[in-house]
């Protein structure tokens, strides 16, 4: 890490007017955001992998850009799209410098008829678009087709579209337009939101998870639907059980259910109830635990087909995986690894991370049942399956599993450090 020299005199930051050009408003964010995150030009370079000096240049609108520079800031700064959304109005701006001094160099055509302001017409891109419900249908098809995406790409491939796109909504929402569309930008913005903060916590990256789900609240509070409300909740609740913050997993899975009241169909209640049942049972209430599964099973059991259009495909097979975890935690082996086997065989092709995760805990529970070697092969096939994917999670999962075993059976840690290394070489 560069040491920071913050007593140093150094160059003065120059003075920018972030409306004096795109480039300078672009600059001008990006050092708001570094110095809101407290780093020295030499400590983000190190997070971007660019030079100091060139990231310097681009805050004080020296020189303009790469969408790669822009991309990694955006990332590194947690700047929740913001400085992507600026890039492509940067571009038209260094396009249009260009061309005017191209023009400068060449011989004066002829004088255009004065009677008409050609000059006004270049102002026209610059006026909001008209924001008509069929644009908002598209928007909201992107989000679907992103989601199914995310079962063919890896989560650092997908970042940058799905970066793009919640800032394309959120850019859309500072245009004028009716209530009504709004109100569908922002449940759009929120479910963007959402998935973008999932991504983020399956690339390792906390900070930036944080401000998405923050990003999605706040769109929700225009959306002001407390069925979208109470599923980021959940997803908050999963994401801080996974990091192991137990009380903060049972706070996010008591407002999901809360919030939620009657505004969710029985499928996405018994999700909810399933969330709230591995909380408490990483938490060591068992009680909780076994109580919030039977209403679980409940609520599917009473489910037709009605669905909430932004609820995955939550099924039994789905409830099966969560029930294994809470008799895994219950130490109940065997029934856990009956539970996770019957999940599995009903996870579809396409969900290879999903299979992966459920893989994990199946190994759990042979090597609760004393199966190691059954155990160790488990583990090394969803070793294989996060390492292609790029899931910081999933190898976060594995390296628990490694560690829980560590102590007690050092031949599987060991076995399972050999097989990682084997990938790293």
């Amino acid at each position: 890490m560069a040491t920071e020299r913050k007593g140093s005199r150094g160059r003065p930051a120059k003075v920018l007017d972030p409306g004096s050009s795109l480039l300078a408003a672009l600059g001008s964010r990006m050092r708001e955001l570094r110095k809101a995150r407290s780093l020295t030009l030499m400590e983000l370079g190190e997070l971007t992998g660019y030079s100091w000096q060139h990231l310097g240049a681009v805050e004080r609108a020296s020189v303009a850009p790469s969408e790669s520079v822009v991309i990694a800031c955006d990332a590194a700064l947690g700047a929740n799209g913001t400085l992507n959304g600026m890039f492509p109005g940067v571009i038209r701006e260094q396009a249009h410098l260009r061309h005017r001094s191209e023009a400068a160099r060449r011989p004066v055509p002829e004088t255009p008829d004065p009677g008409i302001d050609w000059g006004r017409l270049s102002t026209c891109g610059k006026r909001a678009s008209a924001i008509t419900s069929a644009v908002v249908e598209d928007i909201e098809v992107i989000t679907i087709h992103q989601r199914r995406l995310y079962h063919e790409l890896t989560s650092a491939e997908m970042l940058v579209p799905v970066d793009g796109h919640l800032a394309l909504l959120l850019s859309l929402l500072e245009a004028p337009t009716s209530n009504r569309l709004r109100r569908r930008i922002a449940h759009a913005a929120a479910e963007a939101a959402g998935f973008a903060a999932w991504i983020r916590f399956d690339l390792g990256d906390h900070f930036t998870m944080g401000h998405r789900y923050a990003t999605a609240l706040d769109a929700l509070g225009e959306a002001g639907d407390r069925g979208l409300r109470s599923y980021v909740s959940a997803y908050r609740s999963v994401t801080a059980d996974a990091a192991g913050r137990a009380d903060e997993a049972i706070h996010h899975a008591s407002a999901a259910l809360e919030t939620a009241g009657r505004s969710v169909t029985r499928v996405t209640r018994s999700w909810l109830h399933a969330v709230s049942a591995t909380a408490h049972a990483h938490a060591g209430d068992s009680q909780t635990a076994l109580a919030e599964l039977d209403r679980a099973n409940g609520a599917l059991e009473r489910a037709g087909d009605e669905r909430d259009e932004w609820m995955y495909d939550f099924d039994r097979e789905r409830l099966l995986g969560y029930e294994g975890d809470c008799l895994l935690e219950l130490g109940r082996y065997a029934q856990a690894a009956r539970s996770f086997e019957d999940a599995i065989g009903g996870v579809p092709a396409t969900c290879v991370r999903r299979r992966a995760e459920l893989t994990v805990d199946l190994a759990r529970a042979r090597l609760g049942e004393g199966e190691s070697a059954e155990a160790v092969r488990l583990a090394q096939e969803a070793i294989a399956v996060f390492a292609r994917r790029g899931s910081v999670a999933g190898m976060s999962r594995v390296q628990r599993f490694r560690d829980h075993v560590a102590s007690r059976q050092p031949a599987v840690a060991r076995e399972l450090d050999d097989f990682v290394r084997s990938w790293q070489e």
